[in-house]
Protein backbone atom coordinates (compact mmCIF):
# COMPACT_ATOMS: atom_id res chain seq x y z
CA UNK A 1 0.00 0.00 0.00
CA UNK A 2 1.30 3.13 -0.86
CA UNK A 3 1.53 5.59 2.45
CA UNK A 4 1.99 8.98 0.88
CA UNK A 5 -0.15 11.60 3.34
CA UNK A 6 -2.97 12.93 1.43
CA UNK A 7 -5.47 13.93 4.13
CA UNK A 8 -5.02 17.89 3.77
CA UNK A 9 -5.91 17.72 -0.36
CA UNK A 10 -9.08 17.92 -2.05
CA UNK A 11 -10.69 14.54 -3.23
CA UNK A 12 -10.07 15.62 -6.91
CA UNK A 13 -8.55 12.43 -8.95
CA UNK A 14 -6.69 12.90 -12.11
CA UNK A 15 -7.83 9.38 -14.34
CA UNK A 16 -6.26 8.25 -17.11
CA UNK A 17 -7.57 5.29 -19.41
CA UNK A 18 -4.56 4.15 -22.13
CA UNK A 19 -5.30 0.77 -22.61
CA UNK A 20 -7.25 0.58 -25.68
CA UNK A 21 -7.88 2.30 -28.72
CA UNK A 22 -9.11 5.64 -27.01
CA UNK A 23 -7.04 8.11 -24.55
CA UNK A 24 -8.64 9.97 -22.38
CA UNK A 25 -8.36 11.79 -19.55
CA UNK A 26 -11.07 12.95 -16.70
CA UNK A 27 -11.28 15.31 -13.35
CA UNK A 28 -13.52 14.21 -10.67
CA UNK A 29 -14.02 15.44 -7.17
CA UNK A 30 -15.18 12.49 -5.35
CA UNK A 31 -17.40 10.54 -8.05
CA UNK A 32 -19.02 13.43 -9.24
CA UNK A 33 -16.52 13.86 -12.88
CA UNK A 34 -15.56 17.94 -13.20
CA UNK A 35 -13.94 16.90 -17.13
CA UNK A 36 -13.66 14.53 -19.24
CA UNK A 37 -11.24 14.43 -22.38
CA UNK A 38 -10.69 11.80 -24.95
CA UNK A 39 -9.33 10.81 -28.08
CA UNK A 40 -10.99 8.03 -30.18
CA UNK A 41 -8.07 7.80 -32.56
CA UNK A 42 -5.04 4.76 -32.34
CA UNK A 43 -1.64 4.97 -31.61
CA UNK A 44 -1.75 8.67 -30.27
CA UNK A 45 -1.09 7.59 -26.80
CA UNK A 46 2.58 8.61 -26.33
CA UNK A 47 2.03 12.50 -27.63
CA UNK A 48 -1.05 12.70 -26.96
CA UNK A 49 -1.75 11.66 -23.20
CA UNK A 50 0.37 14.83 -21.61
CA UNK A 51 -1.34 17.43 -24.00
CA UNK A 52 -4.65 16.06 -22.93
CA UNK A 53 -4.12 16.08 -19.31
CA UNK A 54 -2.40 19.67 -19.60
CA UNK A 55 -5.55 20.91 -21.09
CA UNK A 56 -8.40 19.14 -18.69
CA UNK A 57 -5.82 20.77 -15.74
CA UNK A 58 -5.68 24.20 -17.52
CA UNK A 59 -9.35 24.65 -18.64
CA UNK A 60 -10.67 23.29 -15.52
CA UNK A 61 -8.45 25.81 -13.71
CA UNK A 62 -7.19 23.15 -11.84
CA UNK A 63 -3.32 23.19 -9.83
CA UNK A 64 -1.71 19.93 -10.24
CA UNK A 65 -0.88 20.13 -6.48
CA UNK A 66 -4.30 19.72 -5.62
CA UNK A 67 -4.68 16.37 -7.17
CA UNK A 68 -5.55 13.71 -4.31
CA UNK A 69 -4.87 10.50 -6.48
CA UNK A 70 -3.79 9.74 -9.63
CA UNK A 71 -5.72 6.53 -10.86
CA UNK A 72 -5.00 4.63 -13.81
CA UNK A 73 -6.18 1.95 -15.82
CA UNK A 74 -4.47 -0.82 -15.00
CA UNK A 75 -5.37 -3.25 -17.90
CA UNK A 76 -6.22 -5.66 -19.37
CA UNK A 77 -5.38 -4.53 -22.75
CA UNK A 78 -2.64 -2.72 -25.53
CA UNK A 79 1.05 -3.55 -23.90
CA UNK A 80 2.44 -0.25 -25.36
CA UNK A 81 -0.59 1.77 -23.99
CA UNK A 82 -0.83 0.39 -20.27
CA UNK A 83 2.97 0.81 -19.84
CA UNK A 84 2.57 4.51 -21.19
CA UNK A 85 -0.40 5.08 -19.05
CA UNK A 86 1.67 3.30 -15.98
CA UNK A 87 4.85 5.33 -16.83
CA UNK A 88 2.90 9.11 -17.09
CA UNK A 89 0.79 8.54 -14.04
CA UNK A 90 3.84 7.27 -11.97
CA UNK A 91 5.63 10.49 -12.73
CA UNK A 92 2.96 12.47 -11.47
CA UNK A 93 2.87 11.02 -8.61
CA UNK A 94 6.48 11.11 -7.68
CA UNK A 95 6.57 14.61 -8.51
CA UNK A 96 3.59 15.60 -6.67
CA UNK A 97 2.92 13.34 -3.62
CA UNK A 98 -0.25 12.19 -5.15
CA UNK A 99 -1.60 8.73 -4.00
CA UNK A 100 -1.13 6.08 -6.81
CA UNK A 101 -4.50 3.90 -8.08
CA UNK A 102 -4.50 1.11 -9.95
CA UNK A 103 -7.95 0.24 -11.54
CA UNK A 104 -8.41 -3.20 -13.66
CA UNK A 105 -10.04 -1.74 -16.42
CA UNK A 106 -12.81 -4.26 -16.81
CA UNK A 107 -13.85 -3.80 -13.11
CA UNK A 108 -14.26 -0.48 -13.77
CA UNK A 109 -16.67 -1.41 -17.08
CA UNK A 110 -18.61 -3.34 -14.25
CA UNK A 111 -18.53 -0.57 -11.49
CA UNK A 112 -19.58 1.65 -14.33
CA UNK A 113 -22.78 -1.04 -15.27
CA UNK A 114 -23.82 -1.79 -11.49
CA UNK A 115 -26.51 1.64 -11.61
CA UNK A 116 -28.19 -0.32 -14.10
CA UNK A 117 -27.64 -3.24 -13.31
CA UNK A 118 -29.65 -2.60 -10.08
CA UNK A 119 -32.74 -1.86 -12.14
CA UNK A 120 -32.66 -5.33 -13.65
CA UNK A 121 -34.14 -7.97 -12.12
CA UNK A 122 -31.52 -11.39 -12.15
CA UNK A 123 -29.25 -10.02 -14.40
CA UNK A 124 -25.48 -10.44 -14.56
CA UNK A 125 -22.65 -8.55 -15.94
CA UNK A 126 -19.74 -9.44 -18.64
CA UNK A 127 -17.51 -6.88 -19.10
CA UNK A 128 -15.22 -7.74 -22.36
CA UNK A 129 -12.14 -5.73 -23.85
CA UNK A 130 -10.82 -7.03 -27.56
CA UNK A 131 -7.35 -8.74 -27.40
CA UNK A 132 -6.19 -9.43 -30.48
CA UNK A 133 -7.19 -12.00 -33.41
CA UNK A 134 -10.62 -12.90 -32.74
CA UNK A 135 -9.49 -13.51 -28.76
CA UNK A 136 -11.54 -11.02 -25.89
CA UNK A 137 -10.46 -10.54 -22.35
CA UNK A 138 -14.08 -11.70 -20.63
CA UNK A 139 -14.86 -11.32 -17.09
CA UNK A 140 -18.49 -12.15 -15.08
CA UNK A 141 -19.94 -9.88 -12.20
CA UNK A 142 -22.49 -9.78 -10.31
CA UNK A 143 -24.91 -7.38 -10.46
CA UNK A 144 -23.16 -5.25 -7.22
CA UNK A 145 -20.19 -5.40 -9.84
CA UNK A 146 -18.75 -8.55 -7.61
CA UNK A 147 -16.37 -10.56 -9.47
CA UNK A 148 -17.83 -14.41 -10.18
CA UNK A 149 -14.59 -15.23 -11.95
CA UNK A 150 -11.30 -14.76 -12.98
CA UNK A 151 -10.44 -12.58 -16.31
CA UNK A 152 -9.86 -15.08 -18.95
CA UNK A 153 -8.95 -14.71 -22.31
CA UNK A 154 -11.13 -16.58 -24.62
CA UNK A 155 -12.09 -16.68 -28.30
CA UNK A 156 -15.85 -15.11 -29.41
CA UNK A 157 -17.37 -18.23 -29.97
CA UNK A 158 -16.63 -19.30 -26.48
CA UNK A 159 -17.83 -16.11 -25.04
CA UNK A 160 -21.23 -15.80 -26.85
CA UNK A 161 -22.14 -19.23 -25.55
CA UNK A 162 -21.83 -17.92 -21.75
CA UNK A 163 -23.54 -14.71 -22.32
CA UNK A 164 -27.63 -14.86 -21.26
CA UNK A 165 -30.78 -12.59 -21.91
CA UNK A 166 -29.84 -11.33 -18.30
CA UNK A 167 -26.65 -10.68 -19.10
CA UNK A 168 -25.49 -6.97 -19.64
CA UNK A 169 -22.41 -6.68 -21.70
CA UNK A 170 -19.81 -3.86 -20.93
CA UNK A 171 -16.91 -2.73 -22.37
CA UNK A 172 -15.39 -1.67 -25.69
CA UNK A 173 -15.82 -5.98 -26.98
CA UNK A 174 -19.31 -5.80 -26.62
CA UNK A 175 -20.04 -4.64 -29.71
CA UNK A 176 -18.74 -7.90 -31.40
CA UNK A 177 -21.77 -9.83 -29.50
CA UNK A 178 -24.82 -10.45 -29.98
CA UNK A 179 -26.79 -12.15 -27.45
CA UNK A 180 -27.01 -10.57 -24.16
CA UNK A 181 -28.63 -6.76 -22.87
CA UNK A 182 -26.41 -4.06 -24.57
CA UNK A 183 -26.72 -0.45 -23.65
CA UNK A 184 -24.45 1.72 -25.80
CA UNK A 185 -23.00 3.94 -23.20
CA UNK A 186 -21.26 1.06 -21.43
CA UNK A 187 -19.64 0.00 -24.64
CA UNK A 188 -16.54 1.58 -24.22
CA UNK A 189 -13.28 2.88 -22.48
CA UNK A 190 -13.40 5.86 -20.76
CA UNK A 191 -11.37 7.62 -18.09
CA UNK A 192 -14.41 8.57 -16.32
CA UNK A 193 -15.14 4.89 -15.80
CA UNK A 194 -11.49 5.20 -13.91
CA UNK A 195 -12.54 8.01 -12.23
CA UNK A 196 -15.25 6.43 -10.45
CA UNK A 197 -14.04 3.11 -9.63
CA UNK A 198 -10.45 4.63 -8.30
CA UNK A 199 -12.87 7.27 -5.89
CA UNK A 200 -15.02 4.17 -4.68
CA UNK A 201 -11.28 2.16 -3.79
CA UNK A 202 -9.77 5.92 -2.36
CA UNK A 203 -12.61 6.64 0.11
CA UNK A 204 -12.14 2.52 1.15
CA UNK A 205 -7.82 2.99 1.29
CA UNK A 206 -7.55 1.08 -1.21
CA UNK A 207 -3.63 2.82 -2.86
CA UNK A 208 -0.96 1.04 -4.84
CA UNK A 209 2.77 1.50 -4.29
CA UNK A 210 3.96 3.40 -7.64
CA UNK A 211 7.45 2.06 -7.25
CA UNK A 212 6.47 -2.10 -7.37
CA UNK A 213 3.22 -1.46 -9.70
CA UNK A 214 2.61 -3.35 -12.86
CA UNK A 215 -0.21 -3.67 -15.30
CA UNK A 216 -2.13 -6.46 -15.50
CA UNK A 217 -1.12 -7.83 -18.50
CA UNK A 218 -2.75 -11.32 -18.55
CA UNK A 219 -0.80 -13.04 -21.20
CA UNK A 220 2.83 -12.62 -22.32
CA UNK A 221 3.66 -10.30 -24.68
CA UNK A 222 4.99 -11.53 -28.25
CA UNK A 223 5.85 -9.01 -30.59
CA UNK A 224 4.73 -9.10 -34.29
CA UNK A 225 7.53 -10.04 -36.80
CA UNK A 226 7.32 -8.14 -39.59
CA UNK A 227 7.46 -9.95 -43.03
CA UNK A 228 10.04 -8.25 -45.80
CA UNK A 229 9.29 -8.40 -49.56
CA UNK A 230 11.99 -10.76 -49.94
CA UNK A 231 10.47 -12.86 -47.85
CA UNK A 232 7.62 -13.16 -50.07
CA UNK A 233 9.45 -13.83 -53.19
Amino acid sequence: MHSTAVANKPSYILAIETSGQSCSVALAEGEQIIAEYWLDEPNVHDRMLGVLAQRLLRDTATDITTIRAVAVSAGPGSFTGLRIGFAFAKGLCFATGSAFITVPTLDACAYATVPVAMHLPNCDIAAITPAHDNLHFLRHYSAHGEPLTDVELLPEAAIEKRLTTQTIVCGPGATAFRRGIHIPGLQRLAARFIARAAANMLAQGVTTDPTTAAPLYIEEFTPRQRIALSDTT
